[in-house]
């Protein structure tokens, strides 16, 4: 089912131990960075654990080149019986900006976003491997991390023309869901956002530093510069 509705509603995983840093399983050999998808997703929407498992798996076995998934939970399932405890309302916000330039009227679930380029329904899995076929080589971004226990410092050299975004994300969760659309499921996901922070300004050299809780189990991130119309024109995995 689609959803164009929307609400509100923040929570954490429950882990223990200092966040571990995720190994990436893809690399960004040469000077190529990684295409970044965007899972626009909610624990509230019965088609969204089929998109879920499509982006795991492009995670997991990629599909020839360097990818870097991303699940953005939206907040407007959230009045429907269950209130999705990886949900932001600005995640829900980010989807809209999409909506915007992609010229779409409405936003909804499971929707992935390409590059920042294209959407399309996010367990559509032939179409979306098309599409990443299609998709334009992205450079390798002028970026560094240096993780801690508790945060990551990201240093980037903005290109000109686009600014430089780091998502920070939690590798794998498990969430048993009482009420709603998925009631009695227990859902797994991956590579959920549970950080997402400007870097650099476009044409400068910027360090920021992201914290990080001690709840989430393992971590990854990756930093982006991305144009004014969404367009994704470089990348690394940090």
């Amino acid at each position: 089912m689609r959803a164009m509705i929307f609400l509100a509603i923040v929570g954490c995983a429950a882990a223990d131990g200092d966040p571990k840093p995720e190994q990436p399983r893809t690399s960004t050999g040469g000077s190529e960075g990684p295409l970044v998808l965007e899972l626009f997703t909610s624990q509230g929407c019965s088609s969204c654990p089929p998109a879920e498992q499509v982006l795991a798996s492009l995670g997991r076995d990629g599909t020839g080149r360097p990818l870097a998934p991303l699940a953005f939970h939206v907040d407007y399932w959230n009045g429907l019986g269950w209130a999705d405890p990886f949900s932001m309302p600005a995640w829900t916000e980010r989807q809209h900006g999409y909506a915007d330039a992609f010229g779409d009227r409405s936003v909804y679930t499971p929707e992935l976003v390409i590059g920042g380029s294209v959407g399309l329904v996010g367990s559509s899995r032939d179409q979306i491997k098309k599409a990443i076929t299609a998709a334009p080589r992205i450079e390798l971004l002028a970026a560094t991390a240096t993780w801690r226990p508790d945060a990551v410092d990201v240093t980037a050299t903005a290109p000109m023309g686009a600014d430089v975004f780091v998502a920070v994300w939690e590798a794998t969760t498990t969430t048993r869901v009482p009420r709603g659309e998925n009631a009695g499921e227990t859902l797994v996901s991956d590579r959920v956002v549970r950080r997402f922070e400007r870097v650099a300004r476009a044409g400068q050299t910027e360090t920021t530093t992201v914290k990080l809780d001690s709840r989430w189990q393992t971590v990854g991130a990756v930093a982006f510069a991305q144009r004014t119309d969404r367009k994704i024109v470089a990348s690394a995995m940090l």
